[in-house]
């Protein structure tokens, strides 16, 4: 009875900070462009004030938006069509007392003077390219999916030891969907 007890206390333990980070996608949107599928998405980030502090310390945030896109079909499973990964790395640089956001896809960096505006550039997708017009058939539906995995277990070698004890950090958001009709 003891064992069963500690056993749902810990899942509880684990499943609160998911819920407590909060991720939630909203307003997808799909538009053609010269030819490209782009997607804008905006993601609802809230980081716990622990969170926050811990970034101005020096860890560093990993945030990537997961894609797909799918043909739906009657009879089978859906076929993919299309994958895509957006990565960022949001870490404050205390030299220049500066926030900084790479783009590991495109290699780019931005820095920011606070950590809303740091946050809110890595929290909205605007004209990401995520398909070819020439791999969506007219006729059939397509289906697409979006979803942010917050990580904030990367940190430097002298105290990432003691992120091994908690995982309060870290949160994936549900799938949002749409459909695509070409």
């Amino acid at each position: 009875m003891w064992l069963a007890l500690c056993f749902l206390a810990t899942l509880g333990a684990v499943a609160a900070p998911a819920e407590a980070a909060g991720l939630v996608v909203r307003d997808v949107q799909v538009a053609l462009d010269e030819g490209v599928y782009e997607l804008d998405a905006k993601l609802d980030l809230p980081l716990p004030e622990d969170a926050r502090k811990a970034i101005d310390a020096g860890l560093t945030m990993r945030l990537h938006y997961e894609i797909v896109v799918s043909r739906v079909r009657r009879y089978m499973l859906d076929a993919e069509v299309a994958t895509l990964e957006q990565r960022y790395e949001l870490s404050y640089h205390a030299l220049s007392q500066r926030y900084l956001v790479r783009n590991l896809n495109a290699g780019e960096q931005q820095d920011f003077g606070s950590l809303a505006a740091a946050i809110e550039r890595v929290s909205e997708l605007h004209g990401l390219p995520i398909l070819d017009s020439t791999l969506a058939r007219p006729g059939p539906e397509y289906v697409g999916r979006i979803r942010a995995v917050l990580d904030l277990s990367t940190a430097p070698d002298a105290f990432g030891w003691l992120l091994f004890w908690t995982d309060d950090w870290n949160a994936v958001s549900d799938w949002k969907t749409w459909k695509l009709r070409p």
